[in-house]
């Protein structure tokens, strides 16, 4: 078996590709820069260093939401050829924040009270209504990074006068008392296989790894378990992280297509790139007996 890891080459794609080595029998590692997708009236084609991709049996695909697009139409080229562990329109919902709780609420999953505006002004409005603390946030970005809190009108709008300059919308979220906590999930398939709670930093709200928390190994109930994979089926993702605030009922605020390993592999102990690549093995190989009848 064959399988082409699409990335940006961090080292949670190296640690995932060279666990893949112990079950396939080809590995490429294709960096995301060097790919774009060809279209015309009657072909889609995937393009590596201007020549055509090779055909694979399972293609993962990773990226940040600057790569959202680009996910989906490599996606699209190899739907139904090559099993595919993300749906590709799960690509261009995921990288978002509105669409993603929006995708969310569709199918009953507990999410926190969201608005979202297209302009300052309708923005401030909402801040005229609303319970404090807030969090603010616009629909693109990754670690933590265009997610503020606020807890009253002036704070909240001088933040919307700071995230002016992305000129992108504005979403604005109840706070979750959490004790600046959360959960985060790795979710293959129909499994939570690795847990971690996050604590923020002194100081700071939001509990990121990447700024400044830290993690703790956790063994989630069966509801938050199921919550978790809900979520991820939700998004026709079978590989994901899924971010859980720990309420009265656990809350879902956000779902990862390309979650960073190394911190929750050094929290839990686990080898997280070694379940992940047995799981594209096991699926891979589900997928082309399928194909074969």
């Amino acid at each position: 078996m064959k399988i082409g890891i699409i990335s940006l080459l961090s080292e949670s794609s190296k640690m995932i590709g060279n666990e893949c080595k112990d079950y396939f029998d080809k590995v490429e590692m294709i960096n995301i820069k060097d790919v774009n997708v060809s279209s015309s009236t009657n072909s889609l084609e995937t393009l590596y260093n201007a020549k055509k991709l090779d055909t694979f049996d399972c293609l993962y695909l990773r990226g940040s939401y600057k790569n959202a697009l680009l996910l989906r139409a490599i996606s699209e080229c190899y739907l139904n050829t090559t099993y595919l562990p993300i749906k590709p329109d799960s690509f261009t919902i995921g990288h978002d924040k509105f669409l993603t709780i929006l995708e969310l609420q569709k199918h009953g999953i507990d999410i926190p009270k969201t608005y979202v505006a297209s302009t300052i002004s309708s923005a401030k409005k909402i801040l005229e209504t609303v319970n404090y603390p807030v969090m603010v946030k616009i629909p693109n970005g990754t670690h933590g990074k265009g997610v503020m809190v606020a807890d009253s009108y002036a704070a909240a709008s001088s933040v919307l006068d700071t995230l002016e300059v992305f000129k992108q919308p504005y979403i604005i979220q109840d706070y979750v008392e959490t004790n600046a906590t959360d959960v985060r999930a790795i979710v293959l398939g129909d499994k939570v296989v690795a847990a971690m709670r996050r604590k923020a930093s002194n100081g700071e709200l939001r509990a990121n790894i990447h700024m400044g928390g830290k993690g703790t190994p956790v063994e989630l109930d069966y509801n938050t378990e199921r919550i978790a994979v809900k979520a991820a089926n939700a998004f026709g993702a079978e590989i994901c992280a899924i971010d859980i605030l720990e309420s009265i009922k656990p809350k879902v605020i956000e779902v990862n297509l390309s979650p960073g390993l190394r911190g929750i592999t050094s929290v839990t102990k686990k080898n997280v790139a070694g379940k992940v690549a047995k799981f594209l093995s096991e699926r891979t190989k589900e997928f082309t007996e399928t194909k074969k009848k």
